[in-house]
């Protein structure tokens, strides 16, 4: 059984109802209200435009954890856009949930954006939000995981050139061994991308689905969830591009449960 740091399991929660930087969850489906309730929508702009860049999720009332990317994208000089916010507890962003601002944030100190390392980060909220049904903390898994059936959700693109949808995607998807991910990555690094950032096993995991269902603009910094456990298991990282038939890549929860701890403890 996997170890749970904190939060509630996906599984349990439901009976209780940028270019590859920021990879819709294209060849996905609407998830049912409710459902992902640990899931945070990341936008910039104001009442008249807004645009969705990434995802994150709750790790606690007032700490949503995201891609170090989600976050570096929208500061300047050190300090977050102004029009920089969240919406959490609501599947659709739009018509739903409740709306909260930053009030700092964390990059992982060893994150290399060149190689797209160590891609993790956090933002606190100005304000502890109130859990309920359609809004928990994420719980997640110390376990290394290897070959097995997860689930991504996001807000990202859901076709090429694409508007971002409003309600929240579901993709299920198989994360894939060490070896496995290493050869295709090798393989489509040769005719996709030939600077591709290597892959890391140790701290990265890679999954697939099929040529038109994976990650797309706007789903950096999504969970990843463990069908078995209801877990979050990974963080959406990076991709070669949206929906090829090669794998995606997501931060590797495991690896870093001494910082999400570190940085869980301050709030």
């Amino acid at each position: 059984m996997a170890e749970i740091i904190l939060g509630i399991p996906l599984e349990a929660s439901m009976q209780n109802l940028n270019g590859y930087f920021t990879p819709r969850v294209i060849g996905g489906e609407n998830t049912p209200e409710g459902y992902a309730p640990h899931m945070v929508a990341i936008l910039i702009g104001d009442e008249v435009f807004q645009l969705i860049v990434c995802g994150g999720s709750l790790v606690k009332v007032d700490l949503v954890m995201t891609a170090a990317h989600c976050i570096t994208e929208f500061q300047v000089q050190g300090v977050l856009m102004q029009s920089f916010h969240a919406v959490a507890g609501s599947n659709n962003w739009k018509t739903g949930g409740t709306k909260v601002y930053f009030q700092n944030y964390h990059i992982h100190p060893e994150w290399d954006p060149v190689h797209i390392k160590n891609d993790i980060g956090f933002l606190g909220l100005t304000k502890k939000l109130e859990l309920g049904d359609h809004l928990q903390l994420a719980a997640m898994s110390s376990k290394f995981v290897g070959q097995e059936v997860s689930s991504v959700t996001g807000w990202g693109w859901i076709a090429q050139w694409s508007l971002t949808p409003f309600h929240l995607q579901i993709l299920e998807v198989t994360t894939l061994s060490p070896e496995d991910c290493a050869d295709r990555v090798r393989e489509a690094s040769t005719v996709m991308w030939p600077n591709a950032p290597h892959v890391d096993p140790t701290i990265e995991i890679c999954t697939l689905h099929s040529t038109g269902s994976g990650l797309c603009y706007g789903d950096s910094g999504s969970a990843l969830m463990s069908k078995e456990t209801g877990t979050q298991i990974g963080i959406a990282s990076w991709a070669f591009t949206c929906a090829r038939g090669v794998p995606d890549m997501y931060v590797r929860i495991s690896a870093f449960k001494d910082y999400i701890e570190s940085i869980m403890e301050q709030y």
